[in-house]
This record gives C-alpha cells, sequence and structure tokens, in this order.
C-alpha cells in the first residue's frame, strides 16, 4: 500500500485490477487522494486490447462493473485485431509523417507477413516516430532526412539504424505512390562505414567450431535438446522452421526433412497470452533439406521417447508446446543458454558464444570449411540464390583457401638475387654473416 499524499493529486490514479484491466480513478475520487487499492468508487475501467497493428495494444473505456470489464476483455481477445479502416487517400488528412506511417501500415496489412508487419511498425516506432513521427509532410526534405539519419547513426547500434532507414525508406516511398511527396528523402542514404577496427558485419557474426559443436551437443541434457539444437547447427532449419517442424514432415529412412512452414509468435501485452502464426518458410516456398544420418537416428530416438512410449500425436509438432501447441519462442535460446553455460561456451561476460541464428551460421560455416561447393551448401540452406550464400558467408571459406589462393605466385620467381645467393653460401659453407662489417671470406661465383 502506498502512503497517502499530502496534497491535492494533480491527476487521477491508474489502479491496477489485474493484468489487463485498469480502474481510470478521476482527481477527485478518493482513491486518487488515499491510493487504497478495492476501494468502491464509480470511475471506469479501463480494457488493454490488441491493437491495429501486430505487436501494439489499444486501451478501451469500460464503464460497467468488474465482471462486465472481463468479460468485455475476453471478447476483445477474441475478436483479435480490429479491421482497418479506409486507406486514407492523399486529401484524407495525412499531415505528418504519423499518419504517412499509419495509412501505409493500413495499406500493407493484408500482402505482409504478420512477422514482417510487426517488424516495420516496432521500426518505425523505436527510430522513427521519436524524432520524425509529428513532422509535417512538407517539412521532409533530403536536408531534414540526412541530418536525422545521422543522428541516429550516432546514437544507436548499426543494425538499430539499418531497421529506422528500411522502416522510413518503405514509408517515404508508399508517399511518393499515393502523391504526398514529390520524392523519397531517404533513398540512396547508406549507413556510413565502420572504423578499421571494426569487423565487419558479415565476419562478426559468431559461429562455433567443430570441437566446439561437438561440447554443445554432449551439454544438452535430452534427447528433445540435443536433436533441436543439431537440426539448427547441421541442417540449418531457422527457429521458426524448428518450431514449426511437425513429424509428417521427416522421412527418417531417406534423411530427409520438409520444411513446409515456420511458426511466428505475436505477444498481445503484458497478461495476454501470445498467439502463434503458422506461415510459410521465409524463402515462401517448402523446401528440401537433408539429413545427417546421425541425426535422422537421433530423430527416430526423439520419436519413441514422445510418440510410441509417451504418447504424444504421430501428426503433431516434433518440438511441442504446453498442450500440443506450438513451443513458445523464447525456449529454444533459454535451452540454447543453459547448454552453452555447462559446455563452458561463454564470453567473460557470461554470454553465449552463439544465438539461436548462430547456430544456422555454424552449420553453412562447417559445410563451406569442409569443401562443400558454394551451390550446395545454397540449396541445403534454401537460399533462392547462391549468391546471396556467397555474400553472407564469404568470411567462412576459411584461411586454407586464403593460402591457396596466395600460393599460386609460388614458383613464379625461382631465380634468386646476386645478394641472396652470396647470403646463402656464407651461411651453409662459410658460417659467416654481414653483420659484423664488411666480408673477408673469397668466394667463387
Amino acid at each position: 500500500m502506498q502512503p497517502a499524499p499530502t496534497a491535492r493529486p494533480r491527476r487521477g490514479w491508474r489502479e491496477t485490477v489485474e493484468p489487463g484491466i485498469y480502474r481510470i480513478h478521476r482527481v477527485g475520487c478518493a482513491r486518487s487522494a488515499d491510493r487504497r487499492p478495492g476501494g468502491r468508487c464509480g470511475c471506469p475501467y479501463q480494457i488493454k486490447a490488441p491493437g491495429r497493428a501486430p505487436g501494439t495494444t489499444r486501451n478501451v473505456t469500460h464503464s460497467g462493473p468488474l465482471p462486465d470489464a472481463r468479460a468485455e476483455r475476453r471478447r476483445l481477445l477474441a475478436a483479435g485485431r480490429p479491421e482497418p479502416p479506409a486507406v486514407l487517400e492523399a486529401d484524407g488528412g495525412v499531415r505528418t509523417v504519423r499518419d504517412l506511417a499509419r495509412a501505409w501500415l493500413q495499406t500493407v496489412e493484408g500482402q505482409l507477413a504478420p512477422s514482417t508487419l510487426w517488424f516495420y511498425a516496432a521500426a518505425y516506432r523505436r527510430g522513427v516516430d521519436p524524432a520524425l513521427g509529428a513532422l509535417p509532410l512538407a517539412e521532409l526534405t533530403r536536408a531534414r532526412a540526412v541530418a536525422w539519419f545521422g543522428e541516429v547513426a550516432r546514437t544507436r547500434s548499426r543494425h538499430g539504424a539499418w531497421e529506422a532507414r528500411t522502416a522510413l525508406r518503405a514509408v517515404c516511398k508508399f508517399g511518393v505512390q499515393v502523391g504526398l511527396l514529390a520524392e523519397n528523402p531517404i533513398a540512396g542514404l547508406r549507413l556510413p562505414r565502420g572504423t578499421g577496427g571494426e569487423p565487419a558485419r558479415a565476419g562478426s557474426r559468431r559461429v562455433l567450431t567443430a570441437s566446439q559443436l561437438g561440447r554443445l551437443v554432449a551439454a544438452c541434457t535430452s534427447t528433445r535438446a540435443e536433436v533441436m539444437v543439431r537440426m539448427s547447427a547441421e541442417a540449418g532449419l531457422r527457429a521458426g522452421e524448428v518450431i514449426g517442424l511437425r513429424w509428417g514432415d521427416l522421412d527418417l529412412a531417406g534423411c530427409r526433412v520438409t520444411v513446409a512452414r515456420s511458426v511466428w509468435q505475436e505477444s498481445r501485452g503484458r497478461g495476454a497470452a501470445p498467439v502463434h502464426h503458422v506461415k510459410a518458410p521465409k524463402s515462401g516456398l517448402a523446401g528440401t533439406v537433408a539429413l545427417p544420418v546421425g541425426l535422422a537416428a537421433r530423430l527416430a530416438d526423439l520419436y519413441a521417447e514422445a510418440v510410441i512410449d509417451g504418447g504424444a500425436a504421430a501428426d503433431g509438432y516434433v518440438f511441442p508446446g504446453r498442450g500440443g501447441k506450438p513451443l513458445d519462442r523464447h525456449a529454444p535460446g533459454n535451452m540454447l543458454r543453459r547448454a552453452c553455460a555447462r559446455a563452458g561456451l561463454v564470453d567473460r561476460d557470461g554470454r553465449p558464444l552463439v544465438s539461436w541464428h548462430g547456430l544456422r551460421h555454424t552449420a553453412a560455416s562447417l559445410m563451406l570449411a569442409q569443401g562443400v561447393p558454394l551451390p550446395d551448401v545454397a540449396a541445403q540452406l534454401r537460399h533462392a540464390d547462391p549468391a546471396i550464400t556467397a555474400r553472407i558467408y564469404s568470411h567462412s571459406l576459411g584461411e586454407d583457401r586464403q593460402h591457396a589462393a596466395a600460393a599460386v605466385f609460388d614458383g613464379l620467381y625461382p631465380t634468386r638475387t646476386v645478394r641472396e645467393t652470396v647470403r646463402g653460401r656464407h651461411s651453409e659453407d662459410y658460417k659467416c654473416c654481414f653483420a659484423g662489417g664488411s666480408c673477408t671470406c673469397s668466394h667463387d661465383f
């Protein structure tokens, strides 16, 4: 219980009744002065419900009693996000950058995947709206955009600056298409080059060596955890694809797996259960991946434990969550952190040496290091173009291939100079050197 303030409150008290339901006490309400929870008054309730864009929420005021407020919240959660209003036209009230961003999100809501829509909304909300949200469109000039981007690049991480630029560029491109902007002021802006001591983004990806991966697999305490790690570290599946994997996708006899879906988890605010969206993989099409023989055998062991002995559904998820639903998106990362800690694969600050997506990079790096052709690695990773694989994993080709490239020049200059010949004869025949001054030895060249 909070102590009662001595002076009259300047604003009403927002009382948390339960997760997702609050009571908005007026300034004149006695509860705003004494802050006593559970008091009787006629102030309305406030319900947190899903917003129009993924990852956002909205507050709905409800004037009835608490049971009615609970029922209304259950109804709003079941209804999901509200239908977007009609897209605003050029003369429909779009005056600021925030209005333009809202109109663009409403336009592409039915075209983009929920995860992609959430990325754009979150990137705009974090990196663009605080500085440019209230800016009139007429003042969004090239100079203003360059100044904003310079400040973002200075104050945010390189990845954060890239996200903000990507979001604003998409919004401005929409403004050009509908005639609200004459040109895209953010087009062509590039991230500043890093300093000489900073590693390139591709080279800074953390991957594991073959011995480190063996330690990580040995540190897994269950067949489920081991197979989950190996599906990314050996087969190259992404986290959402691992979560969405079903037993029917596996051909254990043929050592093949069909990556047919990915699961994306949408959080709906504190106290609300997350919603899982099943979508196509990142490439948009299902792909087939080869499995190592040892991994296929461990999958067979997991099937025996979970389905035959445990009674799980034979057509269910390979790594199910509670009640047979998709696994929570945080579970794989939490499991990986514990396994890395047991294997000693942590840095000085106790952080894991590799992230879950880094396991996929590990698979690609180990295949390239063993001399697997680049097109074969691209097919295993399900990249649409081998050039994508070459661009991302060029740093993983290994020092041996670099030395092999440099060795081309060995043998081009077989003739030694006179000085090198004399130095060699002194060293081999006469055991003397040039360090002490001029040489007095006689030599027959």
